[in-house]
């Protein structure tokens, strides 16, 4: 059996290539963010849909604590876009951070004591509501979608119009 030039790999390359090519493969690994089941196996916390009150599973994303979701649709009479902010906690709740529309409808978030920003095109209500979960019926006419970074899901793919479903975060 042949063997290459002394320092040589069985494949023929040299040692120290050889070593470029690791240190470069983890400096990659480590520069290219981690794949989507990495967040949940790091903090054990996944976002579901469920339908209510049966527990049935319809779609579910893991999450980290300071992770953003936002909820869109039309409202429903007005016709208003609107977009609902919230940030998963470390605690398995989250926070709804603020309400966002370009003119007010009938159920949409307004206090007289709260931070309420009319700059830009939207008005934004700074609302910071902590919620252990979030019951909503799927709207025949509101196009409602959950979207957080790339994963997007309308509600209405989901389950029929008029079916309560029920968004919470889980521990694994």
């Amino acid at each position: 059996m042949s063997r290459g030039p002394a320092g040589a790999t069985p494949a023929g390359l040299s040692l120290p290539m050889v070593r470029r090519i690791a240190t470069l493969v983890l400096a990659a690994a480590l520069w290219l963010p981690p794949p989507a089941w990495a967040a949940e196996e790091a903090t054990g916390l996944v976002f579901r849909i469920v339908r209510h009150p049966e527990g049935n599973l319809l779609w579910q994303l893991p999450v980290a604590p300071g992770d953003l979701f936002v909820l869109d649709y039309t409202h429903s009479s007005d016709g208003t876009p609107v977009r609902d902010i919230f940030r998963v906690e470390r605690d398995g709740t989250f926070v709804l951070l603020e309400e966002q529309y370009l003119w007010y409808g009938a159920g949409l978030e307004s206090h007289p004591q709260a931070a309420v920003s009319f700059e830009g095109e939207r008005t934004r209500v700074m609302v910071n509501r902590r919620l252990p979960h979030l019951l909503i019926r799927v709207g025949r006419v509101s196009n409602q979608a959950i979207r957080s970074g790339d994963a997007r899901a309308a509600l209405a793919d989901l389950a029929p119009g008029g079916s309560l479903l029920q968004l919470h975060i889980v521990k694994r």
